[in-house]
């Protein structure tokens, strides 16, 4: 089975969850919606691979429950982080761009890190270095630069090195 059908397969019931309504007109909206923003992505994403169900495919599963589940805690760890400095009487901040060295070395892992350090609140991935072994990311506090390293390397990359790798 190609990704792709198991891509159009998936959306539908995604589009589903979001509106609130299960209905077929829903479902085919879903469908309809659902080929047209996957389309431009599809060489980055190898939907055209064939996919067995056994194997790799099935054992990521849990790890990509597991990525998520960091993502999101990651993300409210980070939004109380921003609300603090945003709160706080005086901002003794210092913002600035970090080159953090990463691992993935597919399409879709340099994807998966670089978009998971952007919905982290405070952080935004602003380039990748040609060879793509470096991200740059604008931090709202880079004043441990290091820190954010090993945050991004530990908390964020292994998860998305294990799912998506």
């Amino acid at each position: 089975m190609k990704r792709r059908l198991i891509t159009y397969m998936a959306l539908p019931v995604v589009w589903c969850l979001v509106s609130g309504y299960v209905t077929i007109g829903s479902l085919f909206l879903g469908l309809i919606f659902g080929m047209i923003v996957v389309e431009p992505f599809s060489k980055l994403y190898r939907l055209d691979e064939v996919v067995h169900p056994t194997g790799d495919w099935l054992a990521k599963i849990p790890k990509k429950i597991k990525y998520f589940y960091v993502l999101i805690k990651e993300i409210i760890k980070a939004n109380i982080v921003v609300a603090k400095i945003v709160l706080s009487p005086t901002i003794n901040i210092k913002p600035g761009i970090i080159a953090v060295p990463i691992r993935a070395k597919t399409n879709i892992g340099i994807t998966g890190i670089a978009n998971t350090i952007t919905l982290t609140p405070g952080t935004l991935t602003v380039d990748i270095s040609d060879d793509q072994s470096i991200l740059y990311v604008h931090s709202i506090d880079a004043t441990n630069p290091q820190g954010i390293r090993d945050s991004i390397r530990d908390d964020l990359e292994k998860y998305v090195l294990e799912a998506f790798e």
